[in-house]
């Protein structure tokens, strides 16, 4: 008798069960603050009544279905979101609302009917963030316009995103290969935003500038939910020598006919010597 008695509490503890058994959890990944989202809980009952499914938030309880009883939805108060009962049912449950605080694990439980209550549960994670005010910021302290061949110094600031977004650069639409000087977070005291900072420099090669110009770009983004991003569009002084880069037709072209010019002047020399020659011997 003991013996079937831990085994049972161990199913339980575990989620294992021969009874009802969750088969998918579904939860957003990411959630703006005040925005709305779904959360599905679907099981397989394998012949055992379901005696009451359970949403909780951490080790909080706010959503329980029990088909036999009226009515069958309860919800239970939380100051972080609100649950739609009119469109909620069983597994499948609708929040608005959701606060920073809502952040973190929700668990799914499922249990049969008596005498043994089997019980089955599954978790999952949500972020739920406070996006940023506008799109991202760059900027620069290099002097203007920028000269080929010179470390340039670039700053992408975005404003009020919690936790703070990732920010990625772009050169000419190619993601950025130069080094990181570190990222700042700076929180304001009285309102607690926080603006990000991303610090970035690289060389600035001929190839880089195109036709004078560096479009650089600034994404911040979180996964699965945000994505903005700005541009800015940079001068670049390039020298003479290097306006027709290595590699590009114009200089193939400009290096051939210099190349066919110099040849022309070399056998234009030697006829005129050779010339000279035979007018000297004709006079003798």
């Amino acid at each position: 008798m003991a013996q079937f008695i831990t085994i049972t509490l161990l199913q339980m503890i575990l989620g294992v069960t021969q009874g009802i058994r969750i088969t998918k959890l579904e939860v957003p990944k990411a959630l703006a603050e005040g925005d709305s989202g779904i959360l599905e809980c679907v099981w397989n009952d394998e012949g055992d009544h379901v005696y009451s499914l359970k949403w909780y938030q951490g080790i909080n309880e706010f959503y329980r279905w029990t088909p036999l009883e009226t009515p069958e939805v309860k919800t239970f108060p939380t100051r972080h979101f609100s649950v739609d009962k009119r469109v909620s049912e069983r597994g499948r449950i609708l929040v608005h609302n959701v606060t920073l605080a809502a952040a973190g694990n929700y668990r799914c439980e499922v249990s049969g009917e008596a005498p043994t209550f089997k019980t089955s549960f599954s978790t999952a994670h949500i972020r739920v963030i406070h996006l940023p005010d506008g799109m991202p910021e760059i900027t620069s302290k290099t002097r203007q316009p920028y000269r080929v061949n010179e470390v340039v110094s670039l700053t992408c600031i975005s404003h009020g995103g919690r936790p703070p977004p990732t920010l990625t650069f772009y050169i000419n639409q190619q993601r950025a290969q130069g080094q990181w000087n570190g990222e700042e977070v700076l929180v304001n005291r009285s309102t607690r935003q926080q603006t990000t900072l991303k610090h970035f420099k690289f060389l600035l090669r001929p190839s880089l500038a195109q036709d004078g110009m560096l479009i650089v770009k600034c994404v911040a983004s979180y996964p699965d939910l945000y994505y903005e991003s700005s541009e800015r569009y940079f001068n670049v002084e390039i020298p003479r020598y290097l306006q027709s880069p290595p590699g590009s037709q114009e200089y193939v072209y400009n290096a051939a006919e210099e190349r066919s010019s110099g040849r022309s002047v070399v056998m234009l020399m030697v006829v005129v010597v050779v010339t000279t020659s035979v007018v000297g011997l004709r006079q003798r």
